[in-house]
């Protein structure tokens, strides 16, 4: 059975949201305004998932999607949304989150715009049936494997991987077995950690295909299993990026900001707004990416073992003494307000669920600024009223679209004490 809809908006996930009967579906690939025939499908928290069998009127803002897999890859859901429209949606999204939680909103920045062909960081997945190796990316809510041509928000490189991987990982998986492929474009070249989904043993004649792999796709290093426990198999140029005057050799599968142009865009807020701060404090600090190499003194915080080993070596080699790293669990055991005091400025970079406790020490300090970079819009505003609460004002606030055409978003902001 179908039904008639008459798409209203598109919700948060990037789905056309219709009403009919007292009851919502939300409907991908549509847009606001249309009229289309959907096939309802499953509950799906406040509504109906509904599958789009045909656009009956279409929508002025629609476009011709650019890739070829578009409808069946999981990623990339809104590529049939005119450019401007589609960014000024995702400035909505922040927008109604901070009004639901009364947060006083700036005028925003100017946005930056995601183009075509710049993601740097790309989590593909593999998987052998028979003699075929299926390389690419997951389905729309599915576990089936979409066998990808071209990924047109990838990185050249990162797309011919691709075609490598499918010659070399026959040799490698067992029938039936499949793995991540978490690849990263460094400045000296393709990073790729191999995660396979179950364990078994490599042996030489399947560390020889993966050797062949890294020379046929010129890899820098290419190593297997786990973040914490990856093994390098092939090393052939040791995988750098260059943030400010420091370099960073990041380990296997490493978290970067999705494309270079974000984390540049990023860091020249940070640079701008921290106010030439003799002192930074860098919460959820990763790698570095957005506090290594800049002027005055940094405190870097991070859980992670690798990522701390990696931005504390990058400190040393560098020399002077004005970047200290510390791994420190800022979930369970925040920074104090008292130690935060010290701190001419912050930076907090949590992951998608934000920081609550950190937030609430840092609401009831003095810290003049705080720049928060976000992956939630949910979790900002929460975090955000937190702040406000606590004496601070949201000063300003810039999108920087690095998930091309998806729902996915995220954002950097100034924080000032009143």
């Amino acid at each position: 059975m179908t039904l008639t809809l008459d798409i209203l908006e598109v919700g948060a996930r990037g789905d056309g949201v219709a009403e009919q009967g007292g009851r919502r579906y939300f409907v991908p690939f549509t847009l606001p305004g249309e009229t289309i025939e959907a096939e309802p499908l499953d509950q799906r928290g406040g509504g109906i998932a509904a599958r789009l069998v045909e656009v009956r009127s279409p929508s002025r803002h629609r476009e011709t999607p650019p890739c070829a897999h578009f409808t069946m890859c999981g990623g990339c859901a809104l590529q049939h949304w005119r450019g401007d429209v589609y960014a000024a949606w995702k400035s909505t999204l922040v927008e109604r989150a901070l009004e639901q939680r009364g947060v006083e909103t700036p005028r925003f920045e100017a946005p930056m715009v995601g183009l075509a062909g710049e993601r740097r960081r790309v989590d593909f997945v593999l998987r052998r049936q028979g003699r075929r190796v299926l390389a690419g990316f997951h389905e729309r809510v599915s576990a089936r494997v979409v066998d990808i041509g071209t990924c047109v928000v990838a990185r050249p490189s990162l797309t011919a991987l691709l075609q490598t991987m499918r010659a070399t990982m026959g040799e490698v998986l067992p029938d039936g077995g499949a793995a991540d492929a978490v690849a990263n474009e460094t400045d000296t070249g393709l990073d790729v950690l191999i995660r396979p989904h179950k364990r078994f043993d490599l042996s030489l004649d399947r560390r020889r295909s993966l050797v062949g792999l890294s020379d046929r796709a010129d890899l820098a290093r290419l190593s297997w299993g786990d973040r914490a426990h990856a093994e390098p198999i092939v090393i052939r140029r040791q995988p750098a990026l260059t943030l400010g005057d420091v370099t960073v050799e990041p380990p296997p599968g490493a978290f970067m900001q999705a494309t270079k142009r974000g984390e540049q865009t990023m860091r020249a807020a940070v640079t701008s707004w921290a106010g030439g701060a003799a002192r930074l404090a860098d919460l959820f600090a990763g790698i570095g990416s957005l506090s290594l190499g800049r002027q005055g003194r940094a405190c870097l915080f991070e859980n992670d073992r690798s990522s701390v080993a990696a931005a504390d070596a990058a400190a040393r080699k560098e020399g002077s003494n004005r970047v200290t790293v510390e791994r420190r669990d800022l979930f369970r055991n925040p920074l104090p307000t008292r130690e935060l005091d010290d701190f001419d400025a912050v930076l907090l970079d949590p992951p998608r669920a934000g920081a609550a406790a950190q937030v609430a020490e840092l609401a009831s300090s003095s810290v003049p600024r705080i720049v928060h970079a976000s992956c939630d819009h949910g979790s900002f505003a929460r975090d955000a009223r937190t702040l406000q609460d606590g004496g601070y004002r949201l000063e300003k606030l810039m999108l920087v679209d690095q998930f091309l055409w998806s729902a996915h978003l995220e954002l950097i902001a100034l924080f000032s004490r009143r």
